[in-house]
């Protein structure tokens, strides 16, 4: 999973120097793979402005923009198709290091007689620049971004690839890592604020869901936004998309795509008015049931598998692909929005069959939690009505029939030092678990306390998993090296583990070499072990369904 620094910085404040920070996070369970620079090369790239276009005197095909860089003006040749006077591109002098655009290679820009006339720079696409491998067209900066600026300040950033545990869906999201830093530096943790207007009429009013098989589908959120208009997103959320791996669609799907990166929470868009009937009915499907999803591909169901359906069929596959008969398309108006939980073991097992592997997918087979929904659904309504033009209906639907409350757990220091071997007092320890998100109540002796998980938290069941998130936050380095309370227990002696290592010592001694092999393995693999000409036919045992 790819999260940029800037966007962590939205929600708490990081001092750290990035090298700092990934160590911080590696220690601490959230391993970072790999760091990547964006903008590290950009030496000498500036933000410009087109401030005229000419036509170029000896080719057609190509115009003579000139860019106002601040401090000069500059006039390059450009062959690119979407230049417009007013935009704001990335200027690349003499001399700067970009990306061949059609051969990927790294190259120095040099100034150049293009069909008779110099050019002493060039405006940038995004695979020039190592952002995207777009390349048909130069890339447009935000209006709002200051002529001058060097670009690695405007869009450069720190791009952290982590390798998040199945254990925590907690952290498959921007915020999620945020909270994780601010515990391990102490910082506070800032959310984003969350407020639309509505209208008059009541969600309820206009549409209706209705949950059938609440085995699979623990709650469905809805809301429904009339009056939208489709199109692109801003750039900065494009950026952020691509930062993270994922492609710019359209301005609602790239928002659904945006709070899951946020929030760690899947959503999904109907097309409302392709809603028949207009009631939700989340069901399992029926075996043979057909649906052709978003790919285009009809994929066949079975009863083991659940939809969202409308009341005459399905219109998605749920948690895995929505369907091709309630897509958003540019004609849509009326979004109904989705956010809803599955089942792990169900979406697990979908995904598979079908073969549609997915980001949602990813994240609901983990096991998020049902309270996700709701925030994720206002944040997202949030953004559809500001950056699409809409209205949304008053209220939400919500059918949470299975709602169970986290119970809490009893924690005590003597716990904590018997499992971590260390005394930490009662302080540090909830002053660790409140920096987390979690709820602390005093016991019934000044030696213990009653801890509530946060909603967030599907991995905390027992005192062991709290006391080590205490040490987590503590940090494992500060747990001291202390000597052993006792000497360790007498090993009986084990005469065939004996026999094995002298059989070993011996038969080492003659030549023979030891291998430890996989269990499984194709007959190709064994037969290479075998000294020629002695295939190994038939095979002693071979798996029917490998």
């Amino acid at each position: 999973m790819k999260i940029p620094l800037k966007w962590l910085q939205e929600y708490t404040d990081i001092t750290l120097p990035s090298s700092d920070l990934a160590n911080e996070l590696t220690m601490a369970g959230m391993e970072v793979k790999g760091v990547q620079v964006i903008g590290g090369d950009w030496e000498n790239i500036v933000v410009g402005q087109i401030i005229a276009i000419n036509p170029h005197p000896n080719a057609d095909r190509l115009a003579l923009p000139t860019i106002d860089l601040g401090t000069e003006q500059q006039t390059v040749v450009c062959g690119a198709p979407n230049l417009r006077v007013g935009d704001k591109v990335a200027f690349a002098p003499v001399g700067a290091q970009l990306i061949d655009g059609h051969t990927g290679q790294v190259f120095r820009l040099k100034s150049a007689k293009i069909r008779g006339v110099v050019s002493s720079g060039m405006a940038c696409s995004e695979k020039e620049l190592g952002i995207s491998d777009s390349h048909e067209g130069i890339m447009a900066l935000p209006a709002e971004a200051p002529v001058g600026t060097p670009l690695a300040d405007y869009l450069g950033d720190v791009i952290f690839d982590l390798d998040i545990t199945p254990n925590r869906p907690d952290c498959l999201c921007v915020i999620g890592i945020a909270r994780e830093i601010a515990a391990l530096t102490g910082q506070s943790l800032s959310l984003p604020e969350v407020s639309y207007e509505e209208t008059a009429s009541p969600i309820d009013q206009q549409i209706a869901v209705e949950i059938a098989a609440s085995d699979l589908c623990p709650r469905y959120c809805a809301s429904l936004i009339t009056g939208v208009k489709i199109g692109e997103s801003p750039k900065w959320l494009q950026q952020r998309l691509l930062a993270c791996g994922l492609r710019p669609i359209s301005n609602i799907v790239d928002i659904t795509n945006y709070v899951m990166l946020e929030y760690g929470q899947p959503l999904h868009a109907f097309d409302c008015g392709k809603i028949r009937g207009k009631g939700i009915i989340v069901r399992r499907a029926a075996e043979g049931e057909a649906v052709v999803a978003l790919d285009g591909v009809e994929r066949v169901l079975s009863e083991d598998m659940l939809v969202i359906a409308d009341t005459v069929g399905a219109v998605s596959i749920a948690g895995v692909m929505g369907g091709a008969n309630s897509e958003v398309t540019q004609g849509t108006t009326s979004i109904l929005l989705e956010a809803a939980n599955f089942n792990p073991a169900s979406i697990h097992y979908t995904g598979r069959r079908l073969q549609l592997p997915s980001e949602a997918c990813m994240r609901f087979e983990r096991g998020i939690r049902p309270e996700l929904t709701l925030p994720a659904l206002k944040r997202a309504t949030q953004l559809i009505v500001q950056l699409a033009g809409g209205e949304a209906a008053k209220g939400v639907v919500d059918v949470y029939p299975g709602k169970q409350d986290q119970e809490p757990i009893l924690l005590s220091t003597g716990k904590v030092k018997t499992v971590l071997g260390v005394e930490f007092s009662l302080d540090q320890i909830v002053g660790a678990l409140t920096s987390l998100g979690f709820d602390c109540k005093k016991g019934d002796s000044a030696s213990e306390v009653w801890v509530t998980a946060p909603y967030w938290r599907s991995d905390i069941h027992l005192a062991e998993d709290l006391i080590e998130e205490v040490a987590r936050i503590i940090g494992y380095d500060k747990i001291p090296t202390t000597m052993l309370s006792q000497p360790l227990p007498r090993q009986n002696p084990e005469p065939i583990l004996s026999l094995k290592q002298e059989a070993g010592r011996v038969l080492t001694g003659y030549g023979f070499q030891e291998v430890i092999t996989y269990s499984l393995t194709s007959l190709e693999m064994l037969n290479r072990l075998l000294p020629e000409p002695h295939p190994l036919e038939p095979v002693p045992l071979r798996m029917a369904n490998p």
